[in-house]
């Protein structure tokens, strides 16, 4: 079944499962330096996605997640043999994005060890804890659409909110926020409503961020990572549900630093696909901005 055009899953018309040879991170050149905090880093996409940075020649990442597990160590170690800059410069962090007192803690560590920022990746996102998440009204468990805000979208504004002196500050810096967002935030009652509805808030939080600081030189952008197996996978998630999953874990990433290498103010408040073709994309730049596409609004 094809997606309804509004979703946007097909804006252009040729769609990217895997990152394109002409996007391949180590193809592509970051300036330098260059520093990136990632939240949610310890695997899926948000380790996928360190992994490239390191490859286009970031000078230094902060990677966090709920607890410096195993993973976010092993996440630390690829990203450091990954790296092309002999510069790159790693620190992993234990920062619950639920707890908006976690966002001092990664600005008071960017300060000390690092002196500026130049791209906050809000990464960090649930779908669910508990099966009901996937039911209809009835049956959702009221934790499932609290927790998913607290995470989705609260952590979001706590972390932009502490993290913007940062960006500001940085002279010549990117002073770039990406939201990490979801098709899914297009549907009323297709898959877990609490997480949907999280990401509708976070697609306008980023509109909300690029209308605020604008003046001041700030971008933000919400992308849409493309549609990963992440594991596990989602709490009551429908098996069948995962046949439609065939999107590469690095093709977020891949885009993501094609979108950051360069100031693109075009695409500063909008709606993007990593499956998008870039150059498509740029093609298409004049009806975006004259036409004020890829923003939420209502039809009437």
């Amino acid at each position: 079944m094809a997606a309804p055009p509004w979703t946007g899953l097909t804006f252009t018309s040729k769609l990217n499962s895997a990152p394109p040879a002409s996007l391949a991170p180590s193809s592509q050149k970051l300036p330098a330096p260059f520093v990136v905090a990632i939240t949610g880093a310890s695997r899926n996409i948000g380790a996928a996605t360190a992994k490239a940075f390191a490859q286009a020649g970031a000078t230094g990442l902060i990677l966090t997640a709920t607890s410096k597990s195993a993973a976010l160590l092993e996440t630390k170690k690829e990203v450091e043999a990954a790296a092309t800059s002999p510069d790159l410069k790693v620190t992993v962090l234990a920062a619950d994005i639920a707890e908006p007192s976690s966002a001092k803690l990664i600005a008071d560590t960017i300060s000390s060890s690092y002196g500026r920022l130049d791209l906050l990746i809000n990464n960090a996102a649930i779908v669910s804890t508990h099966e009901s998440a996937f039911n209809k009204f009835d049956a959702i468990n009221i934790d499932q659409i609290q927790k998913t805000m607290e995470v989705n979208f609260i952590g979001k504004f706590a972390t932009i909110k502490t993290l913007l002196p940062l960006l500001l500050k940085t002279e010549g810096g990117a002073k770039t926020i990406v939201n990490v967002t979801s098709a899914m935030s297009h549907f009323a009652s297709m898959g877990a409503i609490g997480y949907n509805i999280s990401e509708l808030a976070t697609n306008r939080l980023t509109e909300a961020v690029a209308e605020a600081y604008g003046a001041e030189g700030v971008l933000a952008h919400a992308v849409h990572p493309g549609i990963v197996a992440t594991m596990p996978p989602p709490i009551g998630m429908a098996p069948q549900a995962r046949a439609w999953a065939v999107d590469d874990v690095g093709l977020c990433g891949a885009f993501l630093v094609w979108l950051v290498k360069e100031r693109r103010e075009w695409l500063s408040g909008r709606y993007l696909s990593a499956n998008w073709d870039v150059e498509e994309l740029e093609g298409k730049k004049d009806a975006i901005v004259n036409g004020d596409q890829l923003k939420m609004r209502m039809v009437v």
